[in-house]
């Protein structure tokens, strides 16, 4: 098998062979790779190739950081690859070893889509890679869509499906969005991160978003409106039989019309109808006390009736360890700032 980094006229054999493996997901599809090249990052994608089959796949994103203090490289979501295979996972990470050293890292992450228990993470650390910190939450919930439409409403809690038939009983409607109307859309995501305490990308990434993967089908901006004001919207993902929920915004105003129950809703309609069997809400804290800041998130996500699932988490390549244990730590704040991991 021989390590080769594929070029563009490569995108449809790299994208077939993430989305049919059961550990791909839409951060290694060769369209993400695209939208963070837009905002300062570089992606190669390495292969792993049996003649002109992909065995293994990883897309490496660069980035330099600012002030002199180095480059570091991010395989988010991936490597891909059967676990189960052994003889694939060492020539991967010698090959990612190999390309972050040429280029020079203080230290390149990988953060595969593989759950917790897989038995993974020891031949990680016999394979030199150490545990790190993660950059995608390691908790989420995944709604099944296997079922009929009233089956998944059916496995909501009673108060999430009285709220989502509440909206449309009230007129909240949802209909797809265009990339021209991200703008408004975005002043709201705005108003919702100053809101819930959190952070955001600019007005340009979402719209690079859309602008890449909506006409692919990979991706919906839902809009829910009541009376001409728009009250909330999501951005959901598709590929691979995986939707993923990621954004998502709400008005302060008509919050009693519930129109954010409506929308998740319909998001997993979306996702179902284009061939989705797994809803992933994105992201729940990892230790489940109402003490934890992201509690309230918890409490919310739950009532739509998913599985609580858990990943195995990051491991970090280090090629220069004394860079690496001062931007652990001095400089993770300047990073998650800066560098912008996530998503």
């Amino acid at each position: 098998m021989d390590i080769v980094l594929l070029g563009a006229d490569k995108r449809d054999s790299w994208n077939n062979f993430v989305a049919t493996s059961p550990y791909g997901h839409i951060l290694q599809s060769w369209e993400w790779g695209e939208i963070k090249s837009h905002s300062g990052w570089k992606a190669l994608r390495v292969a792993l190739r049996d003649g002109d089959q992909i065995r293994a796949a990883a897309q490496v994103l660069l980035r330099t950081l600012p002030y002199g203090l180095g480059r570091l490289a991010y395989v988010p979501k991936g490597p891909v690859l059967d676990y189960g295979d052994r003889m694939l996972l060492r020539p991967m990470v010698a090959a990612l070893r190999d390309l972050g050293w040429q280029h020079r890292v203080i230290s390149l992450k990988i953060e595969p889509e593989v759950l917790d228990g897989h038995g993974i993470a020891e031949e990680l650390r016999h394979l030199g890679l150490e545990p790190a910190a993660p950059v995608q939450m390691r908790s989420t919930i995944w709604v099944d869509l296997a079922p009929p439409e009233e089956e998944i409403l059916s496995r909501q809690k009673e108060k999430h499906r009285y709220n989502t038939r509440l909206a449309a009983r009230r007129g909240v409607t949802v209909r797809s969005g265009s990339v021209g109307e991200v703008d408004e859309w975005y002043r709201m995501y705005a108003v919702t991160a100053q809101r819930d305490k959190f952070s955001i990308h600019g007005l340009e990434y979402y719209r690079q978003i859309l602008a890449e993967l909506q006409e692919r089908g990979m991706a919906s901006l839902l809009l829910a409106h009541h009376g001409g004001d728009l009250l909330a919207g999501i951005i959901v993902f598709l590929f691979g039989g995986k939707a993923q929920y990621m954004y998502g915004a709400s008005s302060n105003e008509k919050r009693n019309l519930m129109a954010p129950y409506l929308l998740q809703w319909e998001g997993m309609r979306w996702a179902k109808q284009g061939g989705a069997s797994i809803y992933d809400l994105w992201g729940i804290p990892d230790l489940l006390e109402e003490s934890d800041p992201l509690w309230g998130v918890f409490r919310h996500k739950r009532g739509y009736g998913g599985q609580i699932v858990r990943y195995m988490g990051a491991f970090d390549m280090v090629r220069s360890p004394l860079h690496h244990l001062a931007l652990e730590r001095l400089a993770r704040p300047l990073l998650k700032r800066v560098a912008r991991l996530s998503p």
